[in-house]
This record gives structure tokens, sequence and C-alpha cells, in this order.
């Protein structure tokens, strides 16, 4: 099964709690029902309230009066708890495992990132899994340390997702050259790229008249 951010519980339930329950483990904040409802994005909000009350008498959630009305926060002592906020923070785990990956490589790339709809938090199950990588000036593309390493990341990210992961690459020569021109996907990666590995200074655009 492939990787939904926008659901990140689904991996192990689909259901209205799972979704209520990645919301409260996002935030410090409690939050009142129609909030809850708003955040999670699905069923009504009674259908929230009765999730919510389920989830309360399981103990996971707690609810506290505000006046009225009650509010509800994830129940951060119980012992589901750690694996709820492990779940519902795939993607920072994502991001910390291609780190480690691309930091470990024998060949080090001048500049890695995350970007698309994994950075954006909008992936779904039929989303890829865009990886953005420039190899060093001095590495031959058909270098065959660099290419197993590519090779290697593209199976791990596919492997810990279950999304087709796709590694963009260009030579560091290249992305000077498309800085100056303008380029659509280095446009991309400077908006929302999550930076991976390397100095960012090498894809963004020089202001007129720098050196």
């Amino acid at each position: 099964m492939a990787l939904d951010l926008s659901r990140p519980l689904s991996v192990v339930t689909p259901t209205l709690d799972g979704d209520i329950l990645a919301v409260l483990a996002g935030a410090e904040q409690a939050f009142s029902a129609a909030q809850v409802h708003r955040l999670a994005g699905r069923a009504s909000e009674q259908g929230v309230r009765k999730a919510l009350a389920r989830l309360e008498r399981q103990g996971i959630v707690i609810a506290e009066p505000a006046g009225a009305s009650r509010l509800y926060r994830l129940n951060r002592a119980h012992l589901a708890a750690p694996h709820i906020q492990a779940l519902a923070g795939l993607r920072e785990s994502l991001v910390a495992e291609l780190r480690t990956l691309v930091g470990g490589w024998i060949v080090a790339p001048a500049y890695a990132a995350l970007f698309g709809s994994f950075a954006r938090r909008e992936a779904g199950p039929q989303s890829d899994l865009d990886l953005f990588v420039v190899r060093p000036q001095e590495i031959d593309e058909d270098d065959l340390r660099w290419r197993r390493q590519i090779d290697a990341l593209t199976a791990a990210a596919t492997a810990w997702t279950g999304n087709d992961a796709r590694v963009l690459e260009y030579g560091a020569g290249e992305v000077r050259a498309r800085v100056s021109l303008g380029d659509e996907v280095l446009d991309a990666v400077r908006r929302e790229g999550i930076e991976l590995a390397g100095v960012g200074t090498l894809i963004r655009r020089r202001r007129q008249g720098s050196a």
C-alpha cells in the first residue's frame, strides 16, 4: 500500500478514528469537535463527535470542559500514543531517513532535496515521490559509484513508502546554466523543497548585477 500523507494513519486504519488521531497527534493544543471536523476534512461533524466519544472511552483521547463546550486532545500518557505520533509524523520520518541515506554516500551530492507533493504534505497513494539530486561537477554521469547510489536511493524511497520514487538528476554545470535561464523544476525546488544534503545556494537565482 502506498503512503497517503493527507491521511497518515490510513496505513493501519482507513477509519475516521485514524484521521482524528492524526489531527490530535500533530498539535499540542486541544480542539473543539468543530475544529477537529474542519481539520480532519472527513465525515459530518456529528460523525466526528461520535468518533471522539468512542476514542475518549478507549482512553486515547482526553476531553476537557471549556464553558458549555468540550475540548479534545491526545492522551500522550497512553501506551499507544507514541505509536500514533510516529504514524502521524511519517513525512518527518521519511525526511530523516533520506538525509541519513544521502549523508552516507561515498560520492556526496552537490545538493539534494525532496520536493513535489511529499514536500507539500499533499501526497496520496498515487503520488510519485520526487527527489532532486545535483551531481558534482567532477563526477561523470556514468560513474558506477554514482549510479549505484542513485539506484539505491530510488529503491529505498520506494520501499519506505510504497510510492514510486523518481530521482531528477542534474549536473552542477547544468544547474548553473538553468539558474541563469530560468527553470520550472528549480523554481519548484526553491519554493517547496526540503533540503537533504549540500548547499542550497547552488540553485538560487543571482540578483542582477551580482557576480
